[in-house]
């Protein structure tokens, strides 16, 4: 999953905790964080790199973040990181659809 040698607990475990260190703003451990999840190879280090970018106002963190999902998407290989994808854009449809219901049910209900 992560690196040779690395059970899917323990995967799971640094990325969660790469997730929290993300959360710094000290440029330099962001780097740290980007130079980690670039090198692993689940679709997950690319969830936690795209909301460093979002929460990012740095531009050279945003740049590293582009280079570092193309190396976990070149790690995970085209077919894993289409199924992923396709995931995500499942999950947006589905939130999508919970939002409409609760704007109609709020809109309902102002009537």
């Amino acid at each position: 999953m992560g690196s040779i040698g690395q059970t899917t607990a323990n995967v799971e475990r640094i990325l969660d905790r790469l997730a929290e260190i993300a959360k710094e703003s000290f440029f330099l451990t962001q780097v740290a964080v980007l130079t980690a999840l670039g090198q692993m190879t689940t679709p997950k280090a690319i969830a936690i790199l795209q909301s460093l970018a979002d929460q990012s106002s740095d531009g050279r963190v945003r740049r590293y973040v582009v280079e570092e999902i193309a190396n976990v998407e070149e790690n995970i290989g085209p077919e894993k990181t289409l199924r992923q994808l396709r995931d995500e854009i499942d999950q947006l449809k589905q939130q999508n659809q919970e939002l409409k219901s609760r704007l109609e049910n709020l809109e309902a209900k102002s009537k």
